[in-house]
């Protein structure tokens, strides 16, 4: 048996149909296909090609392992068996098309535009009854038009059990393993649901233990508190926001301590005042301040920057006097001897004045015939070549 998964959005680009074509072209004709749905439907008319893609090969089983909803939930009818794993969920509802009305209009325009609108809404009922007769003709007497419509106006997820039992599929399979990978794609697919109503509460157990076993990732206010306590220091280390929820409504105001924390020098200094109002233990930011937090910060980032630069060329300054200093140094072992750079130079002045052809103020000052004592270290390399 070969298996073939449909997890991803039926998109009206022809993607998902074109890439389920391709993996049923690469399965031997007649043979039995499992297609592992975790979808959350997408475009109409596309669920409707692969349904009738699905219908034409034949030999199918539809098996329902994640969150399956909107178009992919009868794009399953076209398969010859519909099977829901119990740790699943399934939902329908109304389609949708897309409305834009917009700008300044005149009576006329709107009579125009409300007469558009009624004839887009006749079309969606249209599709909400063709979609609705394939729920009603997979239930097999389960379930009647009239309460497929009411689950479709009702838009919410349905267990597998109440799936079972209203004909929307036809098995619930409890001979699996919940893996790891399924969990991280059904985290991957809660993600994109902000449009769709809350899952059932059997699932948050489940969501929970898979977040739970993951590496947190760390809010914006971490990062901040983190960035500012290194530079600041432990000053900011109560640093925390107060979200909308904190609040319990049974809970009444005066029963929160707020007083007024002066030991954020560096923050009030920044911020420009006096103290933060802190309400147990938090510490509330305004945009504005976490703005000024932020450029603050982002001038310290570039003085580190011009900091690293000049500490080098100190370092560069300090290495080059160390090795003129060396080269000095190998003048004699009398210059050498001497500790500071202007007693070294007096040196070499006073060697370089007894040297061979110097002047003198006065010509006394000079041994025999007028030139250097040959004991004089310039004088010693001289000598040669004395006439």
């Amino acid at each position: 048996m070969h298996k073939i998964k449909l997890n991803r959005e039926i998109d009206s680009w022809g993607y998902a149909r074109y890439l389920l074509e391709y993996d049923l072209s690469q399965v031997p004709e007649g043979e039995p296909v499992v297609l592992e749905v975790d979808s959350l439907g997408g475009d109409v008319m596309e669920a409707l090609s692969i349904s009738n893609m699905l219908q034409e090969r034949g030999n199918i089983t539809a098996h329902i392992v994640g969150f399956c909803a909107s178009a992919a939930t009868w794009l399953c009818y076209a398969c010859d068996r519909v099977v829901i794993n119990d740790d699943c969920a399934f939902l329908i509802h109304k389609c949708s098309s897309y409305v834009d009305a917009w700008g300044m209009m005149n009576s006329d325009e709107i009579d125009q535009l409300i007469e558009k609108l009624k004839s887009e809404k006749k079309s969606n009922e249209a599709i909400d009854l063709i979609i609705a007769n394939k729920y009603v003709k997979h239930a097999a007497g389960k379930s009647d038009m009239k309460s497929i419509m009411k689950l479709m106006h009702e838009e919410r997820w349905i267990l597998p059990s109440e799936a079972l039992e209203l004909g929307l599929v036809d098995e619930v399979s409890e001979d699996h393993l919940l893996s790891k990978t399924n969990m991280a794609a059904r985290l991957h697919v809660m993600n994109k649901m902000s449009s769709l109503p809350p899952l059932p509460e059997q699932f948050s157990g489940q969501r929970e233990a898979v977040t739970a076993a993951q590496p947190a990732e760390k809010s914006f206010m971490q990062q901040l508190k983190a960035a500012l306590t290194e530079f600041f220091g432990g000053a900011v280390a109560n640093l925390s926001p107060i979200s909308a929820g904190t609040l319990s409504t049974e809970e009444e105001p005066s029963t929160h301590q707020i007083i007024m924390n002066e030991e954020f020098q560096f923050i009030n200094a920044l911020l420009g005042c006096n103290h933060l109002e802190e309400t147990d233990g938090h510490v509330t930011l305004t945009t504005a301040d976490l703005k000024q937090i932020n450029d603050r910060l982002g001038e310290m980032e570039a003085l580190s920057g011009q900091n690293t630069t000049l500490t080098t060329e100190r370092d560069t300054a300090r290495q080059d006097l160390a090795d003129a200093t060396a080269e000095i140094d190998g003048i004699s072992d009398e210059v050498a001897a001497l500790s500071t750079i202007s007693e070294k130079v007096a040196a070499i002045k006073n060697v370089l004045r007894r040297a061979a052809g110097s002047s003198t103020e006065n010509h006394s000052q000079n041994e025999g015939d007028g030139h250097a004592a040959v004991s004089d270290p310039v004088n010693r390399i001289v000598q040669p070549y004395r006439r």
